[in-house]
């Protein structure tokens, strides 16, 4: 048999000494944790991945954005368009998520105020409670009756005379007018008002809103179908003619039960959600630091 070459036997000789570094190597307790340590890095980073919240958009809310672009645009998006507010819903839920993650809405009135809004909206839920009957709502009917009277109202003719006349010289000319009319003169006129001249059928309460409560009791207590004043008002003076009037009256159950009905649930709201917030109440220990000074 030859003997080797030199070059072989010493190639066999480096690759024997790396193995038996490599073996050694192996054996060793700190090259096992390193390698522990990466699989269990790569592991949880694989698991972080696989853990990552979801955002999807649904059927509805795909539906929502349709018809909201509609809405605004008057015409159906196109797919591009629909492509880019399906991307803008995205990035706002995500920038929401990232917002209340690192605690931004702490501290900010405006955020709490909304959420408090919709908290509020929420307990007022009032699917579970049951349609009234009839001698339930007649009941509430009897309770609140002044909420539902007709106030009185009338219908009526004014002249006016505006107080930029000065004062006085308005109340004269007033009063010189109502003596032409009361003469028989038919044909008066004053200075034009912003507000109507003649009233076919007017509430107490929106002349006491226009006028104030001085004219409205004037107009309120004069006799029916002659000239009467001058009255004061804010715009100046004036005469009235009152052509009819209606003194208050409460009209029949049967006529305003939608209104009453209406009125019940918004009540039984009110309810709901004071109970709620009583709720609410006891589960916290409030602390309210003294005023300064």
């Amino acid at each position: 048999m030859n003997p080797r070459p030199d070059g072989q036997r010493s190639g066999g000789v480096a690759r024997g000494r790396i193995g038996a570094l490599a073996a050694r190597v192996i054996r060793e307790p700190l090259v096992h944790f390193l390698i522990i340590g990466v699989v269990i890095f790569l592991t949880a980073n694989t698991l972080k991945g696989l853990q990552r919240p979801v955002l999807r958009i649904d059927e509805d809310e795909l539906k929502q954005l349709t018809a909201y672009w509609q809405l605004q645009m008057q015409r159906p998006p196109s797919p591009e368009e629909l492509r880019g507010l399906v991307r803008e819903r995205i990035d706002e839920e995500i920038l929401a998520n990232e917002a209340l993650r690192r605690g931004l809405d702490k501290d900010d009135i405006i955020i709490r105020r909304r959420l408090a809004q919709k908290m509020a909206f929420a307990s007022e839920d009032v699917a579970q409670v049951a349609d009234p009957d009839d001698a339930v709502l007649k009941a509430y009917y009897q309770r609140n009756a002044a909420q539902y009277a007709v106030p009185a109202h009338l219908a009526f003719r004014q002249v006016y005379f505006s107080a930029e006349r000065g004062d006085t010289q308005a109340r004269l000319a007033a009063e010189a007018a109502l003596a032409r009319l009361k003469g028989g003169e038919a044909d008066i006129s004053g200075d034009p008002l912003v507000l109507p001249l003649t009233y076919a059928d007017v509430g107490l309460p929106d002349l006491i809103r226009d006028y104030g409560d001085q004219f409205a009791r004037f107009v309120q207590t004069s006799p029916v179908g002659v000239w009467a004043g001058p009255t004061r008002s804010a715009y100046g003076w004036h005469l009235v003619r009152v052509d009819s009037r209606a003194a208050v009256s409460q009209p029949p159950f049967a006529e305003v039960r939608p209104q009453v009905r209406d009125a019940w649930f918004q009540d039984q709201r009110r309810r709901a959600n004071a109970a709620l917030m009583d709720r609410l109440r006891a589960r916290y220990r409030i602390e309210i630091a003294a005023p300064p000074g």
